[in-house]
């Protein structure tokens, strides 16, 4: 069966309107920005608007999916059952996305995007996670601990800015979880 294809010309109206509404909120609040404005902005009318969104909350939503598919095709070419690897890669791709990670700690929408980042982690967190270990009694409990570790480490990273290197912030993780085996 063939794969239906978006039409070319869809996808750039979309880009366009992804890119006007975050150059907006890059300067102004979500509340005041009106639909008019963003697609004014992107140069196509308001129905192409609504032709494929019908919210701004949508835009947003459409393009922190879109990134973290992006994210997970980049970890896909990258997969390694190295855990110490594999945090750091999460580091690098999002001190890549630092502007958009800026711009939504600005708007108070960075835990939209952290919430879809974490369902993406908890997938690869059980590939990572050996198999032994995955027979431990409410090892789901143990995981999802470890999952709002690292996902409020990220949170506090983009907060001040991104200014630890993504190496560093690894070893930090590291570090969190060897101290918390040595004090079980």
């Amino acid at each position: 069966m063939k794969r239906k294809t978006e039409n070319p010309a869809a996808v750039v109206s979309k880009e366009l309107i992804i890119e006007s509404l975050f150059d907006m909120l890059a300067i102004k609040p979500l509340s005041s920005i009106t639909i008019s404005e963003i697609a004014e902005n992107a140069n196509v009318d308001r129905r192409t608007f609504y032709r494929h969104f019908k919210t701004k909350n949508d835009v947003i939503k459409y393009y922190i999916y879109a990134v973290l598919k992006q994210y997970e095709k980049i970890l896909l070419k990258k997969f390694t059952s190295d855990g110490h690897l594999f945090v750091k890669i999460i580091f690098e791709a999002f001190l890549s996305m630092n502007v958009t990670l800026q711009i939504l700690n600005k708007q108070n929408l960075l835990d939209l995007f952290l919430t879809e980042f974490e369902i993406l982690y908890e997938k690869y967190q059980y590939q990572l996670t050996k198999s032994e270990i995955l027979k431990i009694e409410n090892i789901d409990y143990i995981l999802t601990y470890e999952r709002g570790g690292i996902i409020n480490m990220i949170k506090k990273w983009i907060t001040n800015g991104l200014t630890i290197s993504p190496q560093n912030m690894t070893d930090i993780f590291e570090q969190m979880f060897l101290i918390y085996k040595e004090n079980l």
